[in-house]
């Protein structure tokens, strides 16, 4: 499938009427170049730029370098690949005649059409556009027209009653109708007629075409005739086209002239920019070295071996050569370079002299007439008529006189000009002289000017862009363009140099320069022949470059002669090349100013073709998964295929254009999904831009973790995974901290039950000690201090017991019954006999908890050994499948319930300790419990 975009845009030129038929650009297409079949029924070009092509075996689609087939199999599908009439409708779709139905393509998708949707008969004969818009077909059983939907029978007005194959009026009012046997013109009161098998060649005329410059083609069963201008023109008989059964001719956008035939395939005329006239025209050789016009409107042409050629330009006589060769008499056959005198005279320099032809007689100087060296470079005839002679070992320069009266003007002064007195270097090459009266002297080793008598040489230190200086053409207001080998050219502006080359100019060899009256500056180049047009600034702009897809026979251009390019008088321009002689035609060069279409020609993801929508508004869906895409594109350009540039871009991907050349195809890999535009634009051979260009959508699905609502479900996880990491910390931070408190309030109330208590005792008793000393009484003291050192050891008892109860490693490190079987053991003596059993199996509890209720038993241990006064103590520990019992008794004389209501009051805490640390160590299980009981299921 494809997409298109026609870009709007001045039509393309016409072919000039002018060109012979013999002179057009040529190419042609049959089965060995992609063609089906080599019968061509029907040529039409679609709105969106395609070309297609009706043959026996197929429908073709053609963008100019590959043909796409369609047929009975293919996809889309046609009825038949037999095609016998195309039309392009005025609404952008291709109805396709077939021999056995008719299909309409528009957008991608064909539709077939046959009696069952009301055609009379499925053999198609013809098809056109009535006034209405409407689709006429003709069938072997009748026409009928279409109505949107369905094919009707034609109302009046839609039948072809005419037998004209082609009918048409002219711009000056000419009428033309082409019928089977017969054309007529119709000029005013004027009216010709030429007949088949008499002025037409063939037995009948098969099919016609008017141009937009009026010439009408016609063709016929025996060969193209091209009516213009008041008369008939054929091809030359050894054209296959003189020959060839004509059977479909069309104009695309850009003015080429398409013709169908029945046996010999698709065939393209082109406008020729440039001429070639070489050995098949006439010259001695191809191998062509310089070129000079002279004062008799003929062009001399030297050649590489082969001698000197004369071309006749503009009417010859009848019976005279346009060509003929001049070797006679010559010193050599290799000519290096040419000048002509404004008296006739004509200078040939080779590599063995001088040559001078003046009429029919031939001179000859050599070194030992004066000259510095026998090989002659350049050649130069000054204004007064004086002679420049460049050579490998210096400039020569000779005046002349006449010698007698009715004799040869002869050298009678002679110059030489070196190293030693100026000159760059002695190898000189191109020479000329500007506005102003210098004589400029290209060298090996820059560019030297004669002023005035003295000699001055430029380099790359003046501003020159190389030293190796190739060619030179002077320009108004004394201005000097200055060729270099591989570094472009610079512009002598009367006071300095200056590079205004631009990016593609530079690193050029180039090897002539010549300009045209409208301007423009031309080079001969080591890529063929280039033209750039001058600004007032004398910048160079619009740099265009143009080779055998222009119609150069080569890209080679290099002959290192002088000189290798010559504008003549008519305006035209001639480069010698080692191809042939090249003609240039300022006055007839036109631009393309066509912008052209843009197509999207296949669209692969993982090498799997993608049906690509067509202007439906609907986006192309990519499956989440896949990796690489490709996209084929074209430029829909037939004058020049081989030189449209493309650029692309993928929107939502790229950060810019690509700058792709020639390469029609684009390729990415592992893009990230999301929704995309591919993006091309095209240039066509003279560089013209269409920036509107083509646009594909897509978009590349992501899997379900490339979501947004995964990434908006993940972002909720973390956010909560982070809440409850925070809570867990804060629960365990207030835990600690109120374990902390509770620890801190248990020392309190142990240290004001025990120690505080103590020490008020025991000062209370020193005090009694104190006085017992101060009256004397020794004995009462000493009784009395033994009881307070019975009062602080067991203060100390008291306090290692506290500091004790603070460590909490033996809970960390062992199980509650080992942890309350150490307690209880302690207490044992003191008059105590302690008992400690564990009923059920042990169940581990959460830590806290079991830290908790060691601290109750403690509390209720010391508070037995303290105050009970009992004699057993019996600490149990009961474990059944949901519940835990701790159980601490003693025999001792106890307490009213009542009593620890006021406990509080009287600075006691041991009872209200342990509540709260019972209630603390259930908050802790029932918290844990709630969330571990899937992993402690037991519990």
């Amino acid at each position: 499938m494809w997409i298109a975009v026609l870009a709007a845009g001045a039509a393309g030129w016409a072919l000039e009427p002018t060109t012979p038929l013999a002179d057009y650009g040529r190419q042609a297409w049959g089965m060995e170049n992609g063609l089906p079949q080599n019968s061509v029924h029907a040529v039409v070009q679609t709105r969106d730029g395609f070309l297609w092509v009706g043959t026996e075996a197929g429908l073709v689609r053609f963008d100019g370098n590959s043909f796409w087939v369609l047929d009975q199999n293919s996809k889309p599908a046609i009825p038949s690949g037999d095609i016998h009439c195309l039309l392009a409708a005025s609404d952008g779709a291709l109805w396709v005649g077939t021999s056995d139905g008719l299909a309409r393509l528009k957008d991608g998708v064909a539709t077939i059409f046959t009696v069952k949707e009301g055609l009379p008969g499925n053999a198609i004969r013809s098809l056109h556009e009535s006034q209405q818009g409407k689709v006429v077909v003709s069938t072997e059983s009748g026409e009928a027209a279409f109505d949107g939907a369905h094919f009707v029978p034609v109302a009046d007005g839609m039948l072809q009653t005419s037998p004209a194959l082609y009918e048409r009026t002219l711009a000056d009012k000419t009428r033309v109708l082409v019928t089977k046997g017969d054309v007529e013109i119709v000029q005013g009161s004027q009216r010709r007629n030429w007949m088949v098998g008499k002025d037409l060649p063939g037995t009948r005329i098969q099919t016609a075409f008017a141009d937009r410059e009026g010439m009408v083609w016609i063709g016929t069963n025996g060969g193209l005739v091209r009516y213009g201008m008041g008369k008939l023109e054929r091809f030359p008989v050894t054209d296959i086209l003189a020959n060839a059964s004509i059977l479909s001719i069309v104009e695309d956008r850009e003015g080429d002239m398409w013709i169908g035939t029945e046996t010999s395939g698709l065939h393209i005329l082109r406008d020729q920019r440039f001429r070639n006239i070489g050995a098949h025209d006439g010259l001695s050789s191809d191998a062509t070295t310089t070129v000079v016009e002279d004062a008799q409107n003929r062009l001399w042409v030297g050649t590489n071996g082969a001698g000197l050629n004369v071309v006749r330009l503009g009417v010859v006589e009848p019976g005279a050569e346009r060509i003929y060769p001049v070797r006679d008499l010559l010193l050599s056959d290799v000519i290096l370079s040419l000048a002509a005198a404004p008296n006739g005279d004509v200078w040939v320099g080779t590599p063995d002299g001088l040559n001078r032809i003046r009429g029919g007689a031939v001179d000859a100087f050599t070194s030992a007439d004066g000259l510095p060296d026998d090989f002659i470079r350049s050649l130069l005839v000054d204004t007064d008529g004086s002679l420049w002679i460049g050579t490998r070992h210096g400039l020569a320069h000779w005046t002349f006189a006449l010698k007698g009266r009715g004799s040869q003007p002869e050298p009678e002064h002679k110059e030489i000009y070196t190293q030693a007195n100026g000159l760059g270097s002695d190898l000189v090459g191109a020479m000329t002289r500007d506005t102003k009266g210098n004589l400029w002297v290209a060298t090996l080793a820059g560019l030297s000017r004669l002023q005035l008598g003295q000699m001055t040489n430029f380099t790359t230190a003046s501003g020159l862009t190389s030293n190796v200086i190739t060619a030179l053409l002077p320009r108004d207001g004394g201005s000097v363009v200055v060729g270099t080998q591989e570094n472009g050219w610079s512009l002598w502006n009367g006071s300095g140099f200056s590079s205004t080359q631009t990016t593609e100019m530079k690193r050029t060899n180039v090897h002539a320069i010549l300009d045209d009256l409208h301007g423009h500056l031309w080079f001969a180049t080591a890529n063929g022949i280039a033209r750039c047009d001058v600004t007032e600034t004398a910048e160079c702009a619009n740099w265009l470059e143009f080779g055998p897809a222009d119609g150069l026979r080569s890209r080679e251009t290099a002959t290192n002669s002088h000189p290798s390019a010559w504008r003549g008088r008519d305006g035209h321009l001639w480069f010698a090349t080692p191809k042939g002689l090249e003609e240039v035609n300022p006055e007839h060069f036109p631009v393309n100013t066509t912008l052209l279409p843009v197509a999207v020609e296949r669209f692969a993801v993982d090498d799997v073709d993608q049906m690509v929508p067509q202007k439906d508004g609907k986006e192309l869906k990519v499956p989440a998964g896949h990796n690489h895409f490709q996209f084929d594109y074209a430029g829909l350009s037939f004058v020049a295929p081989q030189k449209v540039r493309y650029r692309y871009m993928l929107e939502g991907f790229d950060k810019g254009w690509t700058d792709a050349g020639t390469r029609r195809v684009a390729y990415y890999t592992n893009i990230p999904p999301g929704g995309y535009t591919f993006r091309v634009q095209a240039a066509n051979n003279d560089g013209l831009w269409n920036t509107r260009g083509t646009a594909l959508d897509f978009e590349l699905e992501p899997h379900f973790y490339q979501t947004i609502w995964f990434y908006i479900l993940l972002t909720a996880v973390l956010a909560g995974v982070v809440v409850l990491v925070l809570r867990r910390r804060l629960v365990l931070a207030e835990r600690e901290f109120s374990a902390v408190l509770g620890e801190r309030n248990r020392i309190a109330r142990e240290i004001h039950d025990t120690l505080a208590q103590g020490y008020v005792g025991i000062s209370v008793q020193l005090e009694v000690v104190a006085e017992l000393l101060r009256h004397e009484k020794s004995e009462a003291a000493r009784k009395q201090l033994d009881t307070v050192r019975a009062n602080v050891r067991e203060g100390l008892a008291e306090a290692r017991q506290s500091i004790w109860a603070l460590r909490s490693q033996d809970v960390d490190e062992k199980t509650l019954p080992v942890t309350l079987r150490r307690v209880t053991e302690q207490a044992d003596g003191h008059g105590i006999e302690a008992t400690f059993s564990v009923h059920g199996a042990y169940r581990p509890l959460p830590p806290g908890t079991e830290r908790e209720i060691l601290r109750v038993a403690q509390e209720a241990i010391h508070n037995v050994r303290k105050h009970a006064g009992a004699k057993h103590l019996w600490v149990r520990l009961d474990y059944t499948e949901d519940e835990l019992a701790m159980e601490v008794r003693d025999d001792g004389r106890g307490f009213t319930i009542g009593e620890t209501e006021v406990e509080q009051d009287r600075g006691h805490y041991g009872l209200t300790g342990m509540r709260e640390r019972q209630q603390r160590s259930m908050e802790d299980w029932t918290w844990r419990a709630s969330r571990e009981v899937a992993a402690r299921s037991d519990w």
